[in-house]
């Protein structure tokens, strides 16, 4: 366990707010504020989910439109983007917690993800139903073929999937940065040699389908 005390990490200046970092971990961060009679801190928006906490004094919040004033016993809870500015309006001194979760530089490190995500290109494919006892070869040519295709350039991405309806079929998904990389390994010797020896294990053709993405979510942990 460890105690933080919170006394010790008062930091007053004369010109501006006094601040110092509390907690600074990968999904946390939490900084004390302390202002003078008089001083604030200018209209920023919030870069993550804000939690305001006032350890002693009293402040005048102003989030978007909505001003309140506030003092210890009371948590004001900001959503990101919002425009937010605190200040010190009374003749006593003021401290509080900036509490963000998840860290600001999580939200950013999501955000350039989901950028990334969006525009790449994806296979589906269909496998049809395999040969009795080639499940254990198709698997091992799914696992083989995939390394050799990974050395191809913009590859993300290739996952086997197999039904949960009591049947032996396969689907698989292939992620690429771009429709131009995806068909440059499509149309590659290697592609065409590793298909024709899979057929061997099938009853029919594989049924690709092709997308592209539009929108990704992908909850933070």
């Amino acid at each position: 366990m460890e105690r933080i005390n919170l006394k010790e990490k008062e930091v007053f200046k004369k010109e501006g707010r006094g601040m110092v970092n509390v907690v600074d971990e990968p999904y946390l961060l939490i900084n004390q504020v302390c202002l003078e009679p008089g001083q604030n801190v200018p209209e920023h928006q919030a870069n993550s989910n804000v939690t305001l906490q006032v350890v002693y004094g009293e402040g005048t919040f102003l989030i978007d439109k909505e001003r309140v004033k506030a003092g210890p016993g009371n948590l004001l809870r900001i959503t990101p983007q919002s425009f937010m500015s605190i200040r010190n309006e009374s003749t006593e001194r003021m401290v509080f917690l900036v509490i963000k979760t998840p860290h600001p530089d999580a939200v950013q490190k999501a955000s350039r993800e989901h950028k990334n995500m969006e525009g790449r290109f994806v296979n589906l494919i269909n496998f049809p139903a395999l040969k009795p006892g080639k499940d254990r070869e198709f698997r091992e040519w799914f696992r083989h073929s995939s390394e050799i295709f990974s050395g191809h350039q913009g590859f993300i991405s290739r996952t086997l999937l197999k039904s949960t309806e009591g049947t032996d079929r396969y689907a698989a998904i292939v992620e690429h940065e771009s429709k131009e990389t995806f068909m440059a390994m499509h149309l590659s010797d290697e592609r065409q040699m590793l298909f024709s020896k899979v057929e061997t294990l099938m009853d029919g053709m594989p049924e690709p389908r092709f997308y592209e993405v539009a929108a990704s979510y992908r909850k933070q942990p």
